[in-house]
């Protein structure tokens, strides 16, 4: 996103330096060279530790602090925090960058149980709030997943993240579609583990058909009930993909 008077067609720059020392703080603080609580060079010591200035360290652990990473304390210097505390949904992201997008067992039962909580309730406010527009648009994703021949893993993948968010701006709720997208990078490599057995397309896609048709009826309780058979469908076979 592009700032307040900022020229939105001006020419792209490679990444910055900033970002690549994000990215390497970040790595210290996760791969626990940095402990919480513990105090961090000043930024001084940080710019010669990284070989770039000292308004490049300052805007960036200004950025970390946004991320719940650490707290930066006036004539005290920089604190680490304990981000499972402290730490914002991009600290989510940056742990799943740290670890090259594999979720730790912790982290996957826990995206697991936010899904079966929200998601439910997505379920079940498109039903009651859907626009026509909006049920089109799902019953049209179900007609594809339908017609699709010998679908490869990544492409019902990609279908599958857009059936749950289509369903998820039908209900009604502009923050739903958005923790959603926020989860984009999670979902789809939990999904794309989910279809490496492909003898479970079938039952998914007609589950998303029994969903679509509650949604259409503004049957609130049997769009709940359909979500929750989904994502306990995909719970019960991704921890048997993930045993073998």
């Amino acid at each position: 996103m592009h700032e307040p008077g900022q020229d939105p067609y001006a020419p792209l720059t490679p990444r910055s330096l900033k970002d690549e020392f994000i990215e390497r703080f970040e790595s210290l603080i996760l791969s626990g060279r940095f402990s919480p609580g513990e105090r961090v060079p000043s930024e001084r010591d940080l710019g010669s530790m990284f070989g770039v200035s000292r308004p490049v360290v300052h805007e960036g652990l200004r950025a970390l602090e946004s991320r719940g990473l650490v707290t930066i304390e006036s004539r005290r210097g920089v604190r680490v925090n304990d981000y499972r505390r402290e730490g914002s949904i991009e600290m989510l992201l940056s742990i799943l960058n740290y670890s090259g997008g594999k979720l730790s067992p912790e982290l996957f039962d826990g995206v697991l149980e936010m899904r079966l909580l929200f998601e439910s309730e997505t379920a079940r406010l498109a039903a009651a709030r859907r626009t026509e527009a909006q049920l089109a648009a799902i019953e049209d994703i179900v007609r594809r997943e339908s017609g699709l021949d010998s679908p490869q893993p990544q492409a019902v993948t990609a279908i599958d993240y857009e059936f749950h968010l289509a369903v998820a701006i039908a209900s009604g709720n502009q923050i739903y579609p958005l923790l959603m997208n926020s989860f984009r990078r999670i979902y789809r490599n939990i999904l794309d583990l989910f279809y490496s057995d492909p003898g479970v397309i079938p039952t998914v896609f007609a589950l998303h058909g029994r969903l679509s048709a509650a949604i259409a009826a503004r049957d609130q309780e049997l769009a709940k009930g359909a979500m929750q058979e989904i994502l306990a469908y995909g719970e019960r076979n991704l921890r048997r993909i993930l045993l073998h």
